[in-house]
Formats: C-alpha cells, structure tokens, sequence
C-alpha cells in the first residue's frame, strides 16, 4: 500500500460511505470527514472497522484543521453538499445554495494552496439548464450543454457555481479536477425517515407505512430522472481516479428515463409492502419533468457505463429499507 491518501468529503453520507468502502477495498488509504448532518454513526462504524481509514469530524466551513496536512500525493473525492428530496430543497434554495457556495469555497481554497493531485467534484445534472428537460423521452443531457447556465433551483446553481469555482482554483495548478455530473443517484444506506429524504427512498417509506394501501405521488406522476445506482457512481469514481486523459467533465447517468409513476408502480408491486393504489398530489411541486444522459464520453474515455438496472436496484433498496424500518419500528 503506497503513502498517499484519498480525502473523502461527506463520508458517513450515502455516496461517501459507499465510495470510501470500495477505496479501502482497493487498498487505500482513506481520511473521511463527515459533520453527520444527513451522515450516520453506523456508516462510520462500518469503515472504522478498516485500519486505513481515519475519521476526521469537521464541518468544512467553520473547521480547517482537518485539512492542514493535505500535499502533493493526496486526492480528494468531494461528496459533501447539502442536498435533499425536492420539497425541502424548493423550502430552502437560499441556505442551500449559500452552504454550499460555502463548503465548495473552502475546497476550492484547500485545492488551490495546497494543490494536491487530484480533485474529483461530484457536480449534478441539476446543473444544467431547465429548458433543456421538458421531456422524459427526449431531454437528453450532454456536457456540451451546460451553457448557456439556467438551472431550475438553487441548489442546481450552487452545485454549477462550485464547477465553476473549481475550475479557477485548479487554474495553472498541478491539481487534476474531473468533474463527475451525476443523475439522481438512489442505494442504500440512504435517509428515508424524514423530510430531506429523496424521491425513491420517500416513496418507499409512505409505502411500507400506509395505514390505507395506498401510495401517494407529488404531482402527476409523468415527470422522470435517469436513475442511477450508488455502485455506478463508485464505478465512475474508480475509473475517474486512473483517468490520465484531455477531458475534465463527465456525464453520469442511464440513457433511460423512468417516470415517477413508474417507480411508484414498481414499489406498490414488491412484496415487502402492501398497496392497491397510487394517487397523485397535483398541487405538490414537481421538478423538471425529465431528463437523461448521454454517458458517450464516460464510456468512450472512463470505459464506464451502468451496470445495476433499475429495476433490480430498487428491489433490492426495498427490501433494504423495510428490513431498516422494521428493526426499528
């Protein structure tokens, strides 16, 4: 095992936690910081358990000891942002987009003095113009149309400002940014029990705790997301850390959008819930209605492409969550 590090931002979260095991499971040495805001003491528990992982607490903003010892030999894999399901993120586009201004400065600071090797920055395909996904069967999302910049919510906007702010501080530095957008990732152990949660795992709560068989969607169901699994966002994370090539920006995501009444037709079938009816709230808000990706570069350049489908994803998430939810019911 070589001496350098890997700086996992947000490693108690979802993402985090799931790229910081698989980096330890290819032998590396992982620093993880985590505030646990949406993170959990089980998840660190879990990679504690690993002799080359150390867990820094630190919230980026307000702490900076955290990072004093970062050098020229190190990477960092930004996950941290704050980010949750549409209602809360549409309830607190201003604190969200400040914090996250906030947090992306203090890396873009680290990166930019510091300069270790590398940067990977997982940026969102909430990024990217909301004109551009009106369709679930032709909004199709490339990297060549980031700009003009028109995304639909602050917190889109903060994630692209971050982008941007990156690529400044990289700017005739050492450091090697790349820049994964990713479509909306779904996989466990994921927040399901409150109202940051996101769609999938929101969905999959009303289910398993419906007193009336019934599942209720916000809006009318037809708005989509090329959902991508949390193991494919690990498999770009991997192939981004041996990527030597030309190219900074990567789109990640399915080529497919799946409709929310779809997912909620899907949940409502498993057999871990009982329901007869899925309902639609019109006057909830809705989002974009639909967007997917062109991964042509990703494949091309990062030999990546998804490898979960769907449908096998989310049963599996299911029966993860309902098997959470019933041990601590």
């Amino acid at each position: 095992m070589n001496k350098s590090r890997t700086f996992v931002t947000g490693c108690a979260g979802m993402i985090g936690f799931n790229v910081a095991k698989a980096l330890l499971a290819d032998r590396h040495n992982v620093i993880g910081i985590d505030n646990l805001w949406r993170g959990t003491s089980r998840n660190l528990d879990q990679l504690k358990a690993n002799s080359h992982f150390e867990y820094r607490h630190a919230d980026i903003v307000a702490d900076r000891n955290w990072s004093f010892d970062i050098g020229a030999d190190d990477t960092i894999v930004h996950t941290a942002d704050i980010v949750a399901g549409i209602g809360f993120v549409f309830a607190n586009e201003w604190t969200i987009f400040q914090k996250n201004l906030l947090i992306n400065t203090e890396i873009a600071r680290i990166v930019h003095f510091q300069e270790p090797r590398q940067l990977i920055y997982l940026g969102t395909a909430c990024s990217y113009p909301q004109g551009l996904q009106r369709s679930t069967e032709s909004s199709v999302l490339s990297e060549a149309v980031k700009f003009p910049a028109d995304p639909e919510s602050g917190y889109g906007w903060s994630k692209l400002v971050g982008d941007i702010e990156f690529g400044l501080a990289v700017k005739g530095k050492r450091t090697r940014l790349t820049v994964l957008d990713l479509h909306n990732v779904y996989g466990w152990p994921c927040v399901y029990r409150d109202g940051t949660a996101q769609v999938i795992p929101a969905l999959v709560m009303k289910a398993l705790s419906s007193t009336d068989r019934s599942l209720t969607v916000w809006g009318n169901g037809k708005q989509g997301r090329a959902f991508l699994h949390v193991d494919d966002v690990v498999g770009a994370v991997r192939s981004a850390l041996a990527y030597h090539g030309v190219h900074s920006n990567f789109m990640i995501g399915p080529d497919k959008c799946t409709t929310i009444g779809e997912v909620a037709e899907l949940i409502s079938r498993h057999p871990a819930v009982a329901i007869d009816r899925v309902l639609f709230d019109t006057t909830k808000p809705t989002g974009d209605i639909g967007r997917y990706a062109d991964a042509s570069r990703a494949r091309t350049e990062l030999g990546w492409k998804p490898r979960i489908r769907f449908e096998d994803g989310l049963s599996d998430l299911i029966n993860r969550i309902a098997e959470d939810f019933r041990g601590n019911h």
